[in-house]
């Protein structure tokens, strides 16, 4: 009965405690920190050394973090320090945990809680041998409260022992193209061939992100359900949920050896980002990055229209006749996402010749964007006007002038 009470107090705590932090994120959102945050030499932007924009380091997340990046949902590699230098990965291993769960398990099965054996100081999700719970149970047991107990579960359910799950782990990161990372447990302890990359990672989550039972999950704030012993309620260890407009994920992770660690992903107008922060010396200071990332993103990466359609840029010139162009026009509206402390961006027009006849609507050429040489849209550009083949006698006439203007060159 002493020990029941005991983990009801410290539910009730923890609850507490994260609407506190909850709370205090608010507050702060619109006051900048000061502290020992900095902006470092090998910080990239763009996947190159910063000082090579020639911006000024205020524009710059100012950040303790050892290690991370801001990724956005098709891969692009905003921000980043340290990518790929091996970290810890903590309890953010429970992403890859978690994945193996939905694959190898199915729907609404039932489970039950096999022998665990887990260090005193280690997170759980306060589940016994012998509960039962489902699948979906078992997986927030897993995302939710970052529950060791629970990956121990999952391992030895899906693979039988913790080994065999760790190959299945190894095997699946390298088939997500995780080059970086090695798994030696479920849970993300400390050990030295468990490590992974701030890219790596990233790679996990937006993988992760599309499966819409993960994305359900680790964007609940909170969560409850009863087993066959006992009723549960679970708050989630990302306090972000809560005090972060748009956030929709992922997965927070703590241990010695990788420091305090979050993946926080966040969506606004249709763009989704993803904040990793590795390896930073408090539990807050993890969000409070994480925030500077995302407002980061959010502020300087946003949806730019480069073109209008129909908009005329030119004239082709129509070599069977002496002295006849066609209007060209922009095929369709540009508009897409653009890093604006990246550069300017450069407009290129190239307009092919043609010959009669001409369609309204037949590509004569093409229209191209680039930011620091790199290509980032091209649209075709179409005919306008409509011409046809002249008589005959008339385009040996037309044939005659145009050879008679050429003569000599």
């Amino acid at each position: 009965m002493y020990s029941i009470l005991k983990i009801s107090a410290q539910r009730r705590w923890r609850s507490l405690l994260s609407l506190l932090l909850a709370a205090l994120m608010l507050a702060t959102t619109l006051v900048p920190l000061t502290g020992q945050a900095q902006v470092l030499p090998q910080d990239q932007l763009d996947g190159q050394a910063w000082s090579e924009f020639g911006v000024q380091a205020e524009l710059m997340p100012d950040v303790t973090m050892a290690a991370g990046a801001l990724v956005t949902g098709d891969g692009r590699v905003l921000w980043s320090r340290n990518i790929d230098e091996h970290r810890a990965p903590a309890s953010i291993t429970k992403i890859m945990t978690a994945i193996l769960a939905f694959e190898h398990l199915q729907a609404g099965q039932e489970l039950t809680m096999p022998p665990m054996r887990l260090e005193p100081a280690e997170s759980r999700a306060f589940l016994r041998e012998g509960d039962i719970l489902t699948r979906e149970q078992l997986i927030e047991s897993l995302l939710i409260v970052s529950g060791n107990d629970a990956a121990q579960a999952i391992a030895q359910i899906v693979a039988d022992d913790i080994p065999s799950f760790v190959k299945l782990m190894n095997e699946r990161a390298v088939e997500l193209g995780m080059n970086d990372s090695h798994f030696h447990d479920a849970s993300g302890l400390d050990f030295p061939d468990q490590y992974t990359t701030a890219r790596d990672l990233a790679t996990l989550a937006r993988f992760a992100m599309t499966k819409p039972e993960f994305r359900e999950v680790v964007g609940s704030i909170e969560t409850s359900f009863t087993t066959n012993r006992r009723h549960h309620d679970l708050h989630n260890t990302n306090i972000l949920l809560q005090s972060y407009n748009g956030a929709t994920g992922i997965k927070t992770g703590r241990t010695t050896g990788a420091g305090f660690s979050v993946i926080v992903s966040a969506e606004r107008n249709g763009l989704e980002l993803y904040a990793i922060v590795l390896g930073t010396g408090a539990d807050l200071t993890r969000f409070f990055e994480a925030r500077r990332l995302l407002d980061c993103g959010f502020t300087h990466y946003r949806e730019k229209k480069l073109a209008l359609e129909s908009t005329v840029v030119g004239a082709a010139q129509v070599t069977n006749f002496p002295d006849k162009t066609v209007q060209v026009a922009v095929a369709q509206d540009v508009s897409l996402p653009v890093l604006d402390v990246a550069g300017t961006i450069d407009q290129h027009i190239e307009i092919n010749t043609t010959r009669s006849p001409v369609r309204r609507g037949d590509e004569l050429g093409f229209m191209t964007f680039t930011q620091r040489d790199r290509l980032i849209a091209r649209v075709p550009l179409i005919a306008t006007q409509e011409v046809n083949d002249p008589f005959f006698l008339v385009q040996w006439y037309y044939n005659a002038v145009i050879a008679w203007r050429n003569r000599g060159q």
